[in-house]
């Protein structure tokens, strides 16, 4: 049973691997095969239920959860932070909730006589580790918001500076607006995407502060809130809006620098515990081993003639 922990792990990891090599490398490619296809042609039904098959799992075993209306409008919300705003998104997280929590649980059940022979902790394994991998995801949401977040606010800057720009060539803030989600797209996404929203609520019939307002709910950035807000309030006053996004862009940009030298002074302090644990070791082999292998040679022969 000892030998067969090490395979499990492998075919976990290779599963890991393969999945993120898909998601990262081929469904690109995929997107530009569908736009290469012909609008009259369909896809086939066998491709399109071998994609589909564990989303649809995944679904269906989140449609089993009990969860609140408030609890699926706040997860939706915080899934909308992360940037995945599909429809059935939430149904799909609680079934990787469900899917996560039932695979440890049943790995408890097979190996919890070789490494678990306590009753008492065995009997807390049980109940704890599907806790345990009900919550991870949970905290693998939190980290894609964060890295979202830092991926708008690295970007923010560069999108202000191509509105203003493009206001000061005479195009109107619902014009600078689309043309930064479209210019920015590959360079900086997240933003691209957050302005492309506010461009399609602006078309479907919202009126722009109701749009930027939107805009500032949906992120967790508090700089976005901050310039969501002052468009709103340059909007309604009628001051000017080039002057806005200069100054907006300009302290958008000493804010990154601060703390880019911020995350700088600390390498110091971070790079300590590296040092003392893999470094310190390695060179005090180094160092001393040949002085202790002579001394171990040397003084253990004295010390058993003395006795």
């Amino acid at each position: 049973m000892l030998m067969l922990l090490p395979f499990l792990l492998f075919v976990f990891l290779v599963a890991v691997i393969t999945f993120v090599g898909y998601r990262v490398l081929l469904r690109p490619s995929g997107g530009l095969d569908q736009l290469r296809t012909p609008a009259g042609a369909a896809e086939s039904p066998a491709k399109s239920k071998g994609m589909n098959a564990l989303p649809d799992l995944l679904e269906k075993m989140g449609g089993l959860m009990p969860v609140s209306p408030q609890d699926i409008e706040l997860t939706r919300a915080e899934l909308e932070a992360a940037g995945l705003r599909s429809r059935r998104a939430v149904t799909v997280l609680y079934g990787v909730k469900m899917a996560v929590a039932m695979t440890l649980f049943a790995l408890d059940l097979i190996f919890r006589q070789q490494f678990i022979p306590n009753p008492i902790l065995s009997t807390v394994s049980i109940i704890g580790l599907p806790i345990l991998g009900y919550t991870l995801v949970g905290f693998v949401v939190d980290a894609l918001i964060t890295h979202r977040a830092d991926e708008i606010r690295l970007g923010l800057p560069d999108a202000l500076d191509m509105m203003v720009v493009c206001c000061e060539g005479g195009s109107a803030l619902d014009q600078a607006i689309l043309k930064v989600s479209q210019e920015l797209k590959t360079v900086h996404p997240a933003i691209a995407e957050e302005f492309a929203i506010v461009n399609f609520e602006m078309l479907a019939g919202q009126s722009r502060e109701a749009a930027l307002r939107n805009l500032a709910t949906r992120s967790r950035e508090p700089e976005l809130r901050k310039f969501a807000s002052i468009l709103i309030q340059t909007d309604r006053f009628g001051t000017s809006i080039m002057e806005t996004l200069k100054a907006q862009a300009d302290f958008m940009r000493v804010r990154r620098r601060q703390i880019a030298q911020e995350k700088a002074s600390k390498v110091g302090v971070k790079i300590i515990f590296p040092i003392f644990f893999f470094c310190f070791p390695a060179m005090l082999i180094v160092v001393a081993g040949p002085g202790i292998l002579q001394l171990m040679k040397n003084l253990f022969p004295m010390m058993r003639q003395v006795h």
